[in-house]
């Protein structure tokens, strides 16, 4: 159910921003939102506290935000706040953010390792996806010591596990499948 509401809403936003050819803007400002949002639990407490009235709510977006954003933005936030949605505020802003990567042919691909890569590192990755996939890369990247060394790089739906972790595991089933043979 969240997911159907917050695609619909989402989409809304994007249909307003492609059609005013704004994309960019629309973008930088919902990732913006975005931001202060998730970074301000408390605030988003508030929002969604029943006991505050909804007039108040819509008063300290406006105080935040109305400045900042574009009135269809504003629109949407107090939109979600006049039908009670506010707990999907946030992963409308997400699936938005993701409609527009998708417009823009850009993917999102996570590169976990199991110490920081450096910058030249992570530039080669991108170079190496960019020309397999023939697409704009997006690099977010993840530290897990579990995985002990290599690398796990997903795409979408796709997992290319070249770490030692990932490895052992697969040693360990063709050695569990020879002692059954």
């Amino acid at each position: 159910m969240a997911q159907l509401i917050a695609k619909r809403y989402a989409k809304a936003l994007f249909d307003i921003a492609l059609e005013n050819h704004r994309i960019d803007e629309f973008e930088h400002q919902v990732h913006m939102v975005y931001q202060i949002l998730d970074s301000e639990k408390e605030f988003m407490k508030i929002l969604q506290h029943p006991q505050i009235l909804m007039d108040e709510k819509i008063k300290m977006l406006e105080e935040i935000f109305s400045s900042k954003v574009s009135n269809e933005l504003m629109g949407l936030l107090v939109l979600m706040i006049q039908k009670n949605r506010q707990e999907y505020i946030l992963e409308i802003l997400t699936t938005f953010l993701e409609e527009v990567k998708n417009y823009k042919g850009i993917v999102t691909a996570t590169v976990v390792s199991a110490v920081p890569l450096t910058t030249e590192q992570i530039n080669k990755i991108t170079q190496k996806l960019i020309s397999s996939l023939n697409k704009q890369i997006q690099i977010e990247t993840q530290v897990d010591p579990s995985i002990i060394g290599g690398l796990k790089i997903r795409v979408g739906d796709r997992i290319l596990d070249a770490s030692i972790e990932g490895k052992l595991h697969s040693l360990k089933s063709q050695l569990y499948d020879l002692q059954l043979v």
